[in-house]
Protein backbone atom coordinates (compact mmCIF):
# COMPACT_ATOMS: atom_id res chain seq x y z
CA UNK A 1 0.00 0.00 0.00
CA UNK A 2 2.78 2.56 0.74
CA UNK A 3 4.74 1.28 -2.26
CA UNK A 4 1.37 2.29 -4.34
CA UNK A 5 1.26 5.79 -2.50
CA UNK A 6 4.79 6.34 -3.18
CA UNK A 7 4.60 5.13 -7.04
CA UNK A 8 1.60 6.93 -7.62
CA UNK A 9 3.15 10.41 -6.28
CA UNK A 10 6.28 9.72 -8.33
CA UNK A 11 3.80 9.67 -11.53
CA UNK A 12 1.85 12.36 -10.54
CA UNK A 13 5.26 14.87 -10.31
CA UNK A 14 6.70 13.55 -13.28
CA UNK A 15 3.72 14.37 -15.13
CA UNK A 16 3.59 17.62 -13.65
CA UNK A 17 7.21 18.65 -14.24
CA UNK A 18 7.92 16.99 -17.34
CA UNK A 19 4.74 17.36 -19.38
CA UNK A 20 5.04 20.68 -21.86
CA UNK A 21 1.85 23.17 -21.73
CA UNK A 22 0.52 26.05 -23.59
CA UNK A 23 1.42 29.32 -21.20
CA UNK A 24 -1.62 31.16 -20.55
CA UNK A 25 -2.44 35.01 -22.16
CA UNK A 26 -0.69 37.74 -19.77
CA UNK A 27 1.78 35.66 -18.51
CA UNK A 28 5.19 37.83 -18.37
CA UNK A 29 8.54 36.74 -18.29
CA UNK A 30 10.90 38.70 -16.78
CA UNK A 31 14.42 38.24 -17.21
CA UNK A 32 17.72 40.00 -15.80
CA UNK A 33 18.32 42.90 -18.86
CA UNK A 34 14.05 43.70 -17.55
CA UNK A 35 15.32 43.77 -13.64
CA UNK A 36 17.30 47.57 -13.76
CA UNK A 37 14.05 48.75 -15.62
CA UNK A 38 11.61 47.72 -13.27
CA UNK A 39 12.79 48.11 -10.20
CA UNK A 40 14.29 51.72 -10.81
CA UNK A 41 14.30 53.42 -7.23
CA UNK A 42 12.86 56.97 -7.20
CA UNK A 43 15.10 60.00 -5.39
CA UNK A 44 12.78 59.93 -2.73
CA UNK A 45 12.84 55.86 -2.07
CA UNK A 46 16.72 56.15 -2.54
CA UNK A 47 17.15 59.17 0.12
CA UNK A 48 14.15 57.33 2.78
CA UNK A 49 16.47 54.07 2.21
CA UNK A 50 19.49 55.72 2.98
CA UNK A 51 18.13 57.22 6.33
CA UNK A 52 16.66 53.85 7.28
CA UNK A 53 19.48 52.00 6.90
CA UNK A 54 21.63 54.67 8.92
CA UNK A 55 19.21 54.23 11.27
CA UNK A 56 19.52 50.74 11.41
CA UNK A 57 23.58 51.06 11.37
CA UNK A 58 23.36 53.62 14.21
CA UNK A 59 21.06 51.30 16.60
CA UNK A 60 23.34 48.20 15.55
CA UNK A 61 26.88 49.72 16.34
CA UNK A 62 25.42 51.44 19.61
CA UNK A 63 23.59 48.09 20.66
CA UNK A 64 28.06 46.73 20.32
CA UNK A 65 29.27 50.37 22.14
CA UNK A 66 26.38 49.18 24.92
CA UNK A 67 27.83 45.85 24.91
CA UNK A 68 31.16 46.80 25.46
CA UNK A 69 30.78 48.99 27.72
CA UNK A 70 28.94 47.02 29.92
CA UNK A 71 31.10 43.97 29.74
CA UNK A 72 34.16 46.05 30.51
CA UNK A 73 32.37 47.39 33.50
CA UNK A 74 31.23 43.40 34.34
CA UNK A 75 35.08 42.67 34.61
CA UNK A 76 35.22 44.74 37.34
CA UNK A 77 31.97 44.21 39.28
CA UNK A 78 31.74 40.01 39.33
CA UNK A 79 28.29 39.91 40.46
CA UNK A 80 26.60 41.82 36.63
CA UNK A 81 25.93 39.51 34.00
CA UNK A 82 27.33 39.71 30.69
CA UNK A 83 25.15 39.92 28.22
CA UNK A 84 25.12 38.84 24.70
CA UNK A 85 24.62 41.10 21.50
CA UNK A 86 20.91 40.42 21.35
CA UNK A 87 20.37 41.47 25.10
CA UNK A 88 22.34 44.58 24.15
CA UNK A 89 20.29 45.23 21.45
CA UNK A 90 16.90 45.03 23.16
CA UNK A 91 18.67 46.99 26.04
CA UNK A 92 19.22 49.75 23.39
CA UNK A 93 15.77 49.75 21.67
CA UNK A 94 14.26 49.59 25.18
CA UNK A 95 16.20 52.97 26.13
CA UNK A 96 14.81 54.50 22.83
CA UNK A 97 11.12 53.61 23.20
CA UNK A 98 11.71 55.29 26.76
CA UNK A 99 13.28 58.38 24.63
CA UNK A 100 10.50 58.26 22.33
CA UNK A 101 7.87 58.67 25.00
CA UNK A 102 9.90 61.51 26.98
CA UNK A 103 10.07 63.31 23.89
CA UNK A 104 6.31 62.89 22.70
CA UNK A 105 4.94 64.25 26.65
CA UNK A 106 7.66 67.29 26.30
CA UNK A 107 5.87 68.32 22.86
CA UNK A 108 2.33 67.22 24.56
CA UNK A 109 3.02 69.45 27.30
CA UNK A 110 4.01 72.76 25.09
CA UNK A 111 0.75 72.35 23.58
CA UNK A 112 -1.05 72.06 27.51
CA UNK A 113 1.21 75.10 28.51
CA UNK A 114 0.34 77.15 25.38
CA UNK A 115 -3.47 76.17 23.80
CA UNK A 116 -3.84 77.27 20.31
CA UNK A 117 -0.85 78.92 20.08
CA UNK A 118 0.81 76.14 17.51
CA UNK A 119 -0.42 75.51 14.17
CA UNK A 120 1.20 73.38 11.58
CA UNK A 121 2.78 74.60 8.45
CA UNK A 122 3.42 71.50 6.25
CA UNK A 123 4.88 68.53 8.41
CA UNK A 124 5.79 70.96 11.31
CA UNK A 125 4.22 73.52 13.80
CA UNK A 126 5.21 76.77 14.30
CA UNK A 127 3.78 79.57 16.40
CA UNK A 128 0.89 81.53 15.07
CA UNK A 129 1.17 84.99 14.04
CA UNK A 130 -0.04 87.30 16.73
CA UNK A 131 -2.86 90.22 15.73
CA UNK A 132 -0.37 92.97 15.87
CA UNK A 133 1.77 91.53 12.99
CA UNK A 134 4.73 91.13 15.05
Amino acid sequence: MRRHCFLGGMVAAAVFLFLPSVALAGMGAATFEDVGTYLSLTQMTRERLQAISFFAAGLLLSAAIIRGLWNSLAKDFQRLPQPTYFKALGLVLLWGLLFLLVLTMISGARELMTPGAWEKKGLLYELKSSPGGE
